[in-house]
């Protein structure tokens, strides 16, 4: 029971680490990119806030999702591991 809530622990703390770094990079990067395409001095309409909160999310969203399939996949080899020596 315990690991089970473990995995969902690691799984969101995993999520959160990779939406903060997405984020973070995503935002250091805006300016010289913005720069790079002469978007910068157009004062676009939209904020680019929205663009690295959504990219950012979807990041942590996926890794929430590898972790978790990551863990399962871990259980499941060490069932298969304890199954084949208690037939031994």
């Amino acid at each position: 029971m315990i690991d089970s809530e473990m995995k969902y622990v690691a799984a969101g703390l995993a999520a959160a680490v990779a939406f903060l770094v997405s984020y973070c990079l995503l935002a250091f990067l805006e300016g010289p990119i913005l720069d790079l395409l002469g978007w910068k001095a157009l004062d676009l309409p939209w904020s680019p806030k929205w663009w690295r909160t959504g990219l950012g999310l979807t990041l942590a969203v996926c890794a929430f999702r590898l972790v978790v399939e990551w863990r399962n996949n871990a259980a499941l080899k060490w069932r298969k591991a304890l199954a084949a020596r208690a037939r031994a």
